[in-house]
């Protein structure tokens, strides 16, 4: 036996008896013939082996596997109250908790790799690389402060890298503390009925049923939140794990002879609704791959024909959950495809653009924090309503801001979990011996692969609640084996100091959320824009100013500070072209985004209505599909503002425009001048739609030269089929009612007659027309009787009648006019061929 052996075979002699309830269950196990071939199998552990697990309590186990569940109730993190807290909590763990084992050399290089990595964006610029162009020209052309590193914004990237190395640090922690197999039950039953409850909480504010006032709400910035996170996708992942938690403990307490396996049996309808009242097409795939998985290395071990009735059995628990969701999720599962994928709204796209970004600096990235303020000077995504926060993917994220430097010792890492926690399979030694631990490392392994592989297409592991939760799941799933030394005097002592420093770290963000930044950063440079904009609501907009100029300086890529400081500027009556200065910095540092540029021009109203063009500009440029209807609000303005109508012509530069700019105009020079650009750019009105045509020589004969386009619409014959009622009302007008006739008729939907009935007695038809008043069908048969028999008075007296029933069709009252035209009265034609012309 080598040295290593030696070292741990003394604790082994002097481990204490299984007491009480353990015991107990062995001994009753073992008196009721409970063993199964399976209970047989063993994990690969020789008893020398099996010495790793370092003795503890359990109740250590229901305070570590707390703080996650605790992180993700409140607030997961995401705010700086939230940080703060679970910040303080994580660091007196790690003060009264030391670690008991040590990191093997190749996963301790991976982990101190992927957190110092990015502190290597601090280096000055000038020393590795030449600027970006885009970095260039917002200092140069627009004035803006940058940080003269790597990262441009220094601030932001130390706060980032400050959140990275607390859940950096929590990992290390996880994955040496050394757990006891008392601890791992325990743990693993407080992760699932803390996600359990989270479930239960989701739905019910889902449903209103109450309200959770501390979780993440921003609609504007997150969209619409379900559950304890920003992101409503993390709270079906975690439901999804869940499940698989679930069904672990509930097996466990089975064998166990535990009733604990009737709350985890319950324990599974939360979850599964969670998943199908978020509509969530992850939590789904989640929830059948990690079943699937659980099942594999569980239940499935005796034969194909198990396998395959498993197999099948979930097929149809899953088939029919979609049929009970009503639809919603199977929708979800098939809408958009392949090319929603790929479209500019799509994943793919922004996985491409991410990737491009990367390209740029691979290798240190563009510094923690970033993405949001750098992607839009990359990236040629159209992005008018919405801004990419992320490029939802946990993996891309942290290669476009840390780079490959850090990626790949964080692989190196994750890599050596992975293969840190098998055997999955063990060979038949009659002990039972680590089988019960086993399956439960087994399952908290399965279930940190599933949070890994959503973190390949979502961001969950970029909250702090979530990644809490997921590096006590890999502490878990380590096997005792793969820890063999013992830590040292400098481990314990060296995490109790980084306790120590978390205990600063959280003060500090505690402080932030009371109002004083203390940490230069996103957090501070939002909680001075917060007290900014209640001040300036207050009337106080001198004294926001300052502290708007103070969250520029720490994050002096946010677009929205620099409008914001731009509506203090213009409210305390400093020069407008300093404030249209802070305007286009904030356009420029999000070239695509179009909702500020709206909101600036209606700023301007109040203080020089010409500038407001200069945002309206914008919007119509970045945003064309909505082009017409934001122009007509502009347009709306300028009845107020009539100084406006000259500068908004101006921004007419397509026919659709000009067309909506005509629709405003109450004056015939007005009306003359813009009609005459419009017919130099499109002579034959090819960019309108027909209705818009057809409003377009309404307005022309109301406003315009009458003349000019009479005689255009008399020999324009594709424009007469849109003005051709605006040409017969002029012919009506000046009498010529005959002409008016003959223009309407032909643009006048086909008539479609009832078919004549069989009887051409004229006196039985008027009989049975007075005996049925109201009967339509006998009115249109005596009416077709009596046109036959040459009785036109007698045909328009009946069609009169006939046209006053409330069904009466729709052709009647052009053939009113047809009986009326044989008689050479046009007039009266012409008036009901007016009233057919207005009916739809």
């Amino acid at each position: 036996m080598n040295k290593e052996s030696d070292q741990f075979e003394e604790p082994v002699k002097k481990l204490p008896q299984l007491a009480g309830d353990e015991a107990e269950e062995v001994d009753s196990a073992s008196r009721m013939g409970d063993f199964q071939e399976d209970d047989f199998e063993d994990d690969g552990t020789t008893a020398q082996e099996r010495s790793y697990d370092v003795p503890g309590p359990a109740w250590q186990g229901y305070v570590f596997a707390s703080l996650p569940v605790v992180a993700c109730m409140f607030g997961a993190g995401r705010e700086s109250w939230s940080k703060g807290s679970i910040t303080l909590l994580l660091a007196l763990v790690l003060i009264f908790f030391a670690p008991k084992r040590k990191l093997p050399p190749i996963a301790l290089f991976g982990l101190l790799g992927a957190v110092l990595a990015p502190l290597l964006s601090f280096l000055p610029a000038n020393w590795l690389f030449k600027s970006p162009a885009w970095q260039t020209t917002l200092v140069q052309d627009w004035d803006i402060h940058l940080s003269k590193t790597l990262t441009p914004q220094a601030a932001v990237t130390m706060e980032a890298w400050l959140f990275f190395a607390t859940c950096i640090a929590w990992l290390a922690w996880c994955l040496t503390r050394g757990f006891s197999d008392r601890q791992r039950r325990a743990m693993i039953q407080i992760l699932t009925f803390g996600g359990i409850l989270l479930c239960l909480l989701s739905i019910l504010e889902g449903t209103k049923s109450i309200h959770i006032p501390w979780w993440p709400r921003n609609p504007l910035e997150w969209g619409n939140a379900f559950g304890p996170f920003a992101n409503r996708n993390h709270i079906s992942s975690l439901a999804a794990m869940t499940c698989v938690l679930c069904a672990a403990t509930g097996f466990d307490a089975h064998r166990r002879k535990s009733r604990l396996w009737i709350p985890c049996l319950l324990g599974f309808i939360p979850p599964v609704i969670c998943i199908f009242m978020n509509s969530s097409r992850a939590g789904l795939i989640l929830l059948f791959f990690g079943m699937t998985a659980w099942f594999g290395t569980v239940a499935m071990r005796r034969g194909f024909l198990q396998k395959l009735a498993v197999s099948t059995s979930l097929v149809f628990i899953i088939s029919t959950l979609l049929v009970m969701s009503g639809g919603n999720v199977s929708k979800r599962l098939t809408e958009g495809g392949i090319a929603h994928f790929t479209s500019d709204k799509g994943r793919g796209s922004l996985f491409v653009e991410s990737l491009k970004m990367t390209l740029d600096s691979p290798w240190t990235g563009i510094g923690l924090g970033n993405f949001e303020a750098v992607f839009p000077q990359f990236s040629a995504l159209s992005a008018t309503r919405f801004r990419f926060l992320h490029p939802e993917s946990d993996l891309l994220w942290l290669l476009s801001e840390g780079g490959l430097l850090t990626v790949l010792p964080a692989l190196l890492l994750l890599s050596w979990i992975f293969l840190s926690t098998g055997p999955w399979y063990g060979k038949k030694k009659k002990h039972k011996s680590g089988m019960q631990d086993r399956r439960l490392r087994n399952a908290a392994a399965i279930v940190f692969g599933l949070g890994a592989i959503h973190g390949l297409g979502d961001v969950p592991n970029h909250g702090l609640g979530y990644a809490l939760f997921m590096a006590l799941l890999a502490g878990i799933a380590i096997r005792p084996r793969r820890l063999p030394s013992a830590s040292g005097m400098p481990q314990r002592l060296a995490f109790r100091l980084g306790g120590v420093m978390l205990l600063a770290l959280g003060a500090a963000w505690t402080a932030i959320a009371l109002g004083h930044p203390v940490l230069p950063g996103s957090s501070a440079a939002n909680a001075l824009r917060s007290r900014a904009v209640k001040l300036a609501d207050s009337g106080s907009p001198a004294g926001a100013l300052p502290l708007m100029d103070q969250a520029i300086e720490m994050a002096p890529m946010d677009f929205r500070y620099y409008y914001e400081r731009a509506c203090l500027r213009l409210r305390l009556g400093q020069p407008k072209e300093v404030a249209l200065l802070d305007f286009s910095r904030s356009r420029v540092l999000d070239p695509t985004y179009a909702m500020t540029c709206y909101t600036e021009g209606l700023f301007w109203l109040d203080f020089d209505p010409q500038y407001a063009v200069v945002g309206w500009r914008e919007l119509l440029r970045r945003y064309p599909e909505a082009a017409p209807g934001n122009y007509q609000q502009m347009l709306g303005y300028s009845y107020q503002h009539p100084e406006l109508r000259e500068p908004l012509w101006t921004l007419a530069t397509t026919s659709e425009l000009k067309f909506e700019f005509l629709r405003s105009v109450q004056t015939r020079d007005e009306f003359d001048r813009c009609l005459k650009s419009l017919l130099v750019q499109q002579p034959d009105l090819r960019g309108l739609d027909p209705e818009q045509r057809k409003n377009l020589f309404s307005m022309w004969y109301q406003y315009g030269n009458q003349e000019a386009l009479i005689t255009a619409l008399e020999t324009n014959r594709k424009w007469q089929e849109d003005g051709w009622r605006t040409l017969a009302e002029h012919y009506a007008r000046n009498s010529d009612f005959q002409r008016a006739c003959q223009t309407a008729i032909p643009f006048l939907p086909s008539v479609i007659r009832t078919a004549p009935g069989t009887s051409t007695n004229i006196a039985a038809l008027e009989r049975a027309l007075l005996y049925n008043p109201t009967d339509v069908r006998s009115g249109i048969d005596l009416f077709q009787a009596q046109k036959t028999q040459g009785d036109i008075d007698g045909a328009l007296r009946t069609l009169e009648k006939a046209a006053a029933f409330p069904n009466a069709p729709a052709y009647v009252r052009q053939e009113i006019a047809t009986l009326y035209m044989m008689k050479q009265d046009f007039r009266r034609a012409w008036e009901n061929l007016r009233e057919a012309m207005q009916k739809p």
